[in-house]
């Protein structure tokens, strides 16, 4: 069989599809939970999953950025983007900021636009430098 970098690109590209779609899922069921759990004013749910997966993508990428080339393949990697991908949606993190804004609750609307803003970020850094110090210790 010759090996054809389009049907390469193809596949993993299907495959990132396949995890985004698998992240979604994850994401609508655990909105669900967090909204029947925590009553708020503000959509707090999808705050808590981009943080979230902010702090495992800083983590994931320290440790690819470590150990990519001995244990990890390109599958892991388009897993790992494609679930978080799909997991994380920023997209409906401004736009239930900005329909806050549009209904007249204008200061919890600046409220969650800016923790979504700044909690993610945030928790990227964490996830980052504590597994940073994780791996320090452990390697």
């Amino acid at each position: 069989m010759i090996y054809n970098n389009y049907s390469y690109v193809l596949v993993f590209t299907i495959l990132s599809c396949f995890f985004a779609g698998f992240g979604a899922v994850c994401r609508f069921a655990l909105t669900k939970g967090i909204s029947s759990i925590i009553k708020s004013k503000v959509p707090v749910a999808t705050l808590i999953i981009n943080c979230f997966a902010s702090f495992v993508l800083g983590v994931a990428f320290n440790v690819f950025s470590v150990f990519y080339s001995i244990y990890f393949s390109n599958f892991v990697f388009v897993m790992f983007v494609g679930f978080l991908g799909g997991f994380s949606t920023f997209s409906t993190a401004i736009f239930e900021g900005v329909d806050l804004i549009q209904n007249k609750k204008i200061k919890d609307g600046v409220f969650l636009l800016s923790y979504e803003l700044v909690m993610p970020f945030a928790a990227a850094s964490i996830g980052y430098f504590f597994s940073m110090f994780v791996l320090i210790n452990i390697v």
